[in-house]
C-alpha cells in the first residue's frame, strides 16, 4: 500500500467527540470517566495497530524498535504512611514498541508501552496495568515545521510529580490525554518564530481527594541566534484551568526570556526568567537554570526551576524543583550513577516536600541486553509533621532491538 498522508493529517477529528464529552466532566460518574478514557486509548491503539501492518511504502522508509524489561523489587513502605504496615515484593513487565515512518518531508511516529505490576500484597500495593499510547505527525522543510501530536498515559499517582508531594493512596491512578499542535517557521537565518497549542484532560481514580481537570494552553516564541554557540528567546504564553464540579476556572499568563549557550564541547547551559500572573493571585517571579556536562567517562546534569503548574490539588500551585544526576563509566560495558529529585509545593505547608534519592549500576551484557540494579529512597516531609519514607531495591533485565 502507498503511504497515506491524509490519515495522519485528519486523525485528530476522530477524537473531537470525546473531547466535547470530556468538557462535561461535572456530569460524569467515575465509571463514565473510565469508559471515556478507555475509548480514547482504544482509538489511539487502533490507529497505531493499522500502522503496524507490514505495508510496502513507496518512496518512504519504516523504522521499528521494540524493548521489554523484567524486574523484581522490594519496597519497605509502599503505603507511604508514618505508621509502618508492612513491605511488599513486586514483579514488573514493561514491553514497548515504536514505529517511525518517513516519506519525503513527513514523519509519522507511533508507539505504545505497558507496565504490568504484580504484588505480593494486594492491599499495600495492588496489581495494575499502566498503558501509554502516542501518535505524532511532523512535516519539516528547510524553513518551517508543522506537527500534530496525541498521547494517552496512565501512571500511579504517587509518581505523578507535584500530585505526589502529599501522601497518596496506593490505589490512586492518574490518567492524562493530550492533543497538541505546533508550528515553527524561520523568518530569517537567525530568527525563528514558533507557536504551540495544547489540550489536556486529567482524571483520577482510586482515591486521594484529587480533582479532575482540563487545561487549554498556547504560546508564541521568538528565538534569535546570537552566535554559533548561543541563542536567546522570548515567549508569551497563556493557560486556562477548568476543574470539575462546576468550580470557577483559572487563567494564567506568562512572559519569559531565556538564554541557551554552549560553553565548550562538553558543557551546555541554559537560563530563563519570567513572570506569571493568574486571575486570582499576584504576579510571581519564575525562572530556572540548567547545565549538562559530558566527559570521556563521566556525565553530569542538573536543573533548578521555579514554576506555576496545574495540579489535581484543586488549581495552580507554585513549585520549586531541583533535579540532578551523575554518571560514571566504570568500563566499556559497565556504568554507575546517582540521581536526586527535590520537589517542594509552596502552595501548602504540610507534607510539601518530596525528595527522591537513587543509586544505580548497570552492565551491558550484549548489544541488546542490559542488566541493572538500583536503590531508591523516597522521603515526604514539611510543616513539622512526622517524616514518611520508603526504600526500594530492585534488579532488572532489559532487551531492546531497533535493527529490523
Amino acid at each position: 500500500m502507498k503511504f497515506n498522508l491524509n490519515l495522519t493529517i485528519n486523525f485528530p477529528n476522530i477524537f473531537i467527540r470525546d473531547v466535547k464529552r470530556y468538557q462535561g466532566l461535572v456530569n460524569q460518574t467515575e465509571t463514565e470517566k473510565c469508559i471515556l478514557n478507555s475509548r480514547y486509548l482504544a482509538k489511539l491503539s487502533v490507529l497505531a495497530a493499522l500502522l503496524f501492518q507490514p505495508w510496502h511504502v513507496e518512496a518512504g522508509t519504516w523504522q521499528h524498535s521494540i524493548s521489554a524489561g523484567v524486574s523484581t523489587e522490594y519496597e519497605s513502605n509502599p503505603a507511604m504512611i508514618p505508621i509502618y504496615q508492612g513491605s511488599v515484593r513486586r514483579t514488573l513487565f514493561e514491553p514497548s514498541y515504536t514505529l517511525i515512518g518517513h516519506n519525503g518531508a513527513s514523519e509519522l511516529k507511533a508507539g505504545f508501552a505497558l507496565q504490568i505490576a504484580r504484588s505480593s500484597n494486594h492491599i499495600l500495593s495492588p496489581n495494575r496495568q499502566s498503558p501509554s499510547v502516542f501518535l505524532d505527525w511532523l512535516k519539516r522543510s528547510e524553513w518551517d515545521e508543522f506537527g500534530i501530536l496525541s498521547r494517552y498515559d496512565e501512571i500511579m499517582t504517587r509518581y505523578a510529580g507535584i500530585d505526589a508531594v502529599n501522601p497518596v493512596p496506593v490505589t490512586s491512578t492518574r490518567a492524562s490525554r493530550t492533543i497538541s499542535g505546533r508550528l515553527s517557521k524561520a523568518v530569517s537565518k537567525r530568527n525563528t518564530v514558533s507557536a504551540n497549542v495544547s489540550y489536556e484532560g486529567v482524571t483520577y481514580k482510586g482515591g486521594g481527594g484529587f480533582v479532575d481537570y482540563v487545561t487549554q494552553s498556547g504560546d508564541l516564541r521568538l528565538n534569535h541566534d546570537l552566535s554559533e554557540t548561543s541563542s536567546a528567546y522570548w515567549m508569551l504564553s497563556g493557560e486556562k484551568y477548568i476543574p470539575e464540579f462546576g468550580a470557577s476556572h483559572s487563567l494564567l499568563a506568562n512572559v519569559t526570556a531565556g538564554l541557551n549557550w554552549k560553553l565548550s564541547e562538553n558543557l551546555n547551559g541554559a537560563l530563563h526568567i519570567g513572570s506569571t500572573k493568574s486571575n486570582d493571585t499576584r504576579a510571581i517571579l519564575v525562572g530556572g537554570a540548567s547545565a549538562q556536562y559530558s566527559g570521556e567517562r563521566s556525565q553530569f546534569a542538573f536543573n533548578l526551576n521555579r514554576q506555576v503548574i496545574p495540579s489535581g490539588l484543586g488549581g495552580y500551585v507554585i513549585t520549586n524543583q531541583l533535579t540532578g544526576g551523575w554518571g560514571y563509566s566504570l568500563s566499556e560495558r559497565s556504568n554507575m550513577g546517582i540521581d536526586m529529585t527535590l520537589l517542594r509545593n509552596l502552595s501548602t505547608t504540610i507534607y510539601n516536600l518530596r525528595v527522591n534519592t537513587g543509586v544505580w549500576m548497570q552492565r551491558n551484557l550484549s548489544p541488546s541486553w542490559v542488566g541493572r540494579i538500583n536503590y531508591l529512597r523516597i522521603n515526604l516531609t514539611g510543616g513539622g509533621v512526622q517524616n514518611i519514607s520508603s526504600n526500594i531495591i530492585g534488579i532488572s533485565l532489559a532487551f531492546s532491538n531497533s535493527n529490523f
